[in-house]
């Protein structure tokens, strides 16, 4: 599904806009500080209920408000089927709603807006903590595997049940129950993610062309605990070091990806440009792989693409987007009117001091 029309209310230096999307390329362009990259935030709000700047919503409402709120009308590609999504969120409370209904999870939004968020600290997907990479996994199962969010959620259950086990002191005959399910849930969640990492590489092939950063790109997934090891063995022999630290130090909670080039980290021994391509596109082959495992396309967003990226590549990725005929957001500076050329629809919006000053759009 794809964005027709955009409302944000109370959005950090925005008051109120309401934006009309297209459906190829949205280049949102307007100097620094003007709001450019909240539209962006607005909508991974609409889609996931958390800011991609910040942790914390209050400082995400506009200076004196109570609450941000965000609707979309979304439309399904060839059709005239739409449908309304909105979310309201302030310190104390969240409401979200599809089709006037009102919805309990955020996930019930994210599964209808997959989005792909790509931002000038992108890179931290390699250079920081494993959470990140495991994300980055889990993001593609979420949308592509039935039942992988209810999977990771009863993992995180179990998990927590045994930490508090653990801090409590409990006895061992009283650990085990949560150990046979741990085990049992890591298994299936192991499983999954490595034949998603799998199923990536034939995208990896399909952009060597366009990004070389990924021409040597190699990957190795780390499960979280030792190969071909019981993880419920591990459990009884590490209990005592567990019981010290007040947590459990095995399972698919631990696990993480390296990325490597020609056989040299990327996360160590790449410029941070060529970090920003490598993630670019990581996120760009996901994009492919869930069209091409259940036909719906994802939105791509990208906070000021000609950051460290020259007007070639730029184009090169932009024709990768055009081509897999995905909703994509940009913003910069200034327009560079060759980034433009590969697209059968675009719209520039133009934004000063948290407002749309004007627009324009145009077919091929």
């Amino acid at each position: 599904m794809g964005l027709t029309r955009l409302d944000i209310f109370n959005l950090r230096i925005i008051s109120r806009i309401r934006m009309m999307p297209v459906s190829g390329l949205n280049l949102i362009v307007g100097p620094n500080a003007s709001g450019k990259t909240s539209l962006l935030e607005a909508i991974s709000l609409l889609a996931t209920g958390r800011s991609f700047r910040s942790a914390r919503v209050d400082t995400v409402v506009r200076e004196g408000q109570k609450e941000v709120m965000v609707a979309g009308l979304l439309n399904t590609p060839g059709t005239s089927s739409e449908t309304t999504v909105g979310i309201s969120k302030g310190p104390s409370r969240t409401r979200a709603r599809i089709a006037g209904r009102s919805v309990h999870t955020q996930s019930d939004l994210a599964r209808l807006m997959p989005v792909q968020m790509i931002h000038p600290d992108s890179h931290s997907m390699l250079t920081g903590g494993p959470s990140e990479r495991r994300a980055f996994v889990d993001w593609g199962l979420f949308h592509t595997q039935d039942g992988y969010a209810e999977l990771l959620r009863d993992y995180r259950r179990v998990l927590s049940q045994r930490n508090d086990g653990l801090r409590h002191g409990l006895a061992n005959t009283l650990l085990r129950p949560w150990e046979i399910e741990l085990e049992r849930l890591a298994k299936q969640i192991d499983e999954a993610r490595g034949n998603y990492l799998t199923s990536l590489l034939p995208e990896l092939e399909e952009i060597k062309h366009v990004l070389p950063e990924v021409r040597d790109l190699e990957w190795s997934y780390r499960r979280g605990w030792r190969d071909g090891e019981e993880l419920s063995a591990l459990f009884e022999q590490g209990r005592d070091r567990e019981r010290e630290v007040g947590h459990t130090l095995l399972g698919p909670h631990r696990a993480d990806i390296a990325f490597k080039k020609s056989g040299i980290g990327v996360s160590t021994h790449a410029s941070r440009g060529q970090q920003k391509s490598v993630v670019l596109g990581l996120r760009l082959i996901q994009v492919a792989a869930l069209f091409r495992a259940s036909g719906q396309r994802a939105m791509v967003l990208i906070d000021d693409l000609p950051s460290e990226l020259d007007a070639q590549r730029r184009q090169a990725i932009g024709q990768l987007l055009a081509q897999m005929q995905t909703q994509v957001f940009v913003t910069a500076i200034d327009i560079d009117p060759s980034d433009l050329g590969c697209w059968k629809e675009f719209a520039l919006f133009h934004v000063e001091h948290g407002g749309l000053v004007a627009n324009a759009s145009a077919d091929a």
